[in-house]
């Protein structure tokens, strides 16, 4: 009897070491960063190659700088036409010997084109802005007006996540319905539609004029294409969840490269 009852707590002792040892090994594996996740470290790089699917203004978004600073140091003239495997310098002063950052390669969509034709969505007939509301002027009281009149709703939904830098959030994200219209916030161009930017999805960038950019990620799919000039309220994308876990919108507004509260820019719901 005393034999099998010491073989008995053995045998149990064995299983619990193999359960813990199971468990802290897994603990010990690699983190697992989350597809929504939009806060990639800021390179300390001051050179950055060129690989297929970049453009400058993803370049530059990357890294936080205004897309003129990046073309003045690099005397690049609009279009801004890049090569894949051109070093772009990301600092002023800096040599093209200097350390490299090299980006990810890019995404490729395997179940929708980036640029399908436009889908019939009954939107209500919204006003064409002059070039002038917007403008920038050095008296915020007077730019908050004028961004007010200027920019819209970019989508219906519920608000779930709102401005926070320091929390890693350079934009608001909106709930909605998957395929719903994602509509131009402002007159613009756009400079951009893909999958480069990681944590981003099916991104679209919208150049307003020399100062502001705006970005729309996360579509189904998109119904502009690169170089098409849009109007504020046009229907630019639908809704998805290319790139998180559910169906939104994640809109953000940069100023000289850097991003603001879109809530200072969008109306008062």
């Amino acid at each position: 009897m005393s034999e099998l009852f010491r073989f008995g707590v053995s045998r149990a002792g064995g299983c619990v070491v193999l359960f813990l040892a199971t468990i802290f090994a897994g603990c010990g594996g690699p983190a697992v960063v989350p597809v929504s996740d939009l806060t990639a470290p800021r390179t300390t790089a001051t050179v950055r190659i060129v690989r297929n699917g970049d453009s400058l203004y993803t370049i530059a978004w990357e890294a936080g700088l205004d897309y003129r600073d990046v073309a003045l140091w690099n005397g690049l003239r609009s279009p801004y036409r890049l090569r894949v495997g051109q070093e772009i310098v990301l600092a002023p002063g800096r040599q093209q010997t200097s350390s490299v950052s090299v980006s990810q390669p890019v995404m490729e969509s395997t179940s929708a084109p980036l640029v399908t034709e436009p889908a019939i969505v009954a939107v209500e007939p919204v006003e064409t802005l002059s070039e002038t509301k917007l403008a920038t002027t050095s008296d915020s009281a007077t730019e908050s007006e004028s961004a007010h009149a200027a920019w819209l709703w970019p989508a219906k939904g519920g608000l779930i996540a709102r401005f926070d830098p320091e929390a890693g959030s350079n934009g608001i994200d909106i709930a909605g319905i998957d395929g719903s219209p994602i509509l131009a916030a402002a007159k613009g161009k756009v400079v951009y539609a893909g999958t480069g930017l990681r944590g981003y999805g099916l991104l679209i960038i919208v150049k307003h004029d020399e100062t502001f950019l705006s970005a729309y990620a996360h579509n189904r799919a998109v119904t502009i294409s690169e170089g098409d000039l849009v109007h504020r309220g046009q229907v630019i994308a639908e809704m998805g969840q290319s790139g998180t876990e559910s169906t939104r919108l994640h809109f953000e507004i940069r100023r000289d490269g850097q991003p603001v509260d879109p809530l200072q820019y969008l109306p008062d719901l």
